[in-house]
């Protein structure tokens, strides 16, 4: 079970004794993973799809388009695959990360391979607490040159967190920060973090 966000991480104090850093770190839980939506111009199921999951609009109905889209047998591949990341990301905001996971491998079977794929799929392993896959598969979002790099680096911060890797934990939320220098959500966790010299 989860510790609720305002829980003190009260391990962080001997986790940082046995790195070889010159820190100590003490923190609160991190929020929710980021994911992120992929493009689809025009006036159709697919690009409504895209726009619920581009605005985070988190109701059931959202995926009535991404699923009609999907149904239409003259879809573009391309389409197509961006539809099934576009309905992973609205699964997400709805809560259902096993989902986000199907719809990820049904747009991997498809062909598609794209960092936003594992950068999403790290958001979704979050969530399910499997944080190990979820470093590794925003490690692999980072090395496949993920445009957006800081949401990469956010969701492995608070994978490396919910580990108690909290070195590893700060050093990503000013990665993100330092990408990403006016999106508030890493700099409002760095502000979690008080950071002395050791003695």
């Amino acid at each position: 079970m989860a510790m609720p966000r305002k829980a003190v991480c009260k391990r962080h104090v001997q986790a940082m004794k046995k790195l070889a850093i010159g820190i100590l770190i003490t923190c609160l839980w991190a929020g929710a993973a980021t994911a992120q939506s992929l493009m689809i111009i025009g006036d159709s199921p697919a690009s409504q799809c895209y726009d619920n999951a581009r605005w985070a609009r988190a109701y059931a109905s959202s995926l009535a388009p991404c699923d009609d889209a999907l149904a239409a047998p003259d879809l573009p591949l391309r389409d197509r695959q961006r539809t099934w990341v576009n309905r992973a990301v609205i699964n997400l905001h709805l809560g259902e990360a096993a989902v986000a996971l199907h719809d990820l491998d049904q747009a991997v079977r498809l062909g598609f391979d794209s960092p936003e794929i594992e950068m999403n799929r790290s958001a979704a392993l979050i969530r399910l607490s499997r944080y190990e896959d979820a470093i590794e598969a925003a490690t692999l979002a980072l090395e496949g040159g993920l445009r957006d790099a800081e949401k990469a680096y956010f969701n492995r911060a608070v994978a490396y967190e919910r580990l108690g890797r909290v070195a590893e934990a700060y050093e990503d939320f000013r990665a993100a920060s330092a990408a990403a220098p006016d999106w508030a959500a890493p700099r409002e966790q760095l502000e979690r973090f008080s950071v002395s010299s050791r003695s």
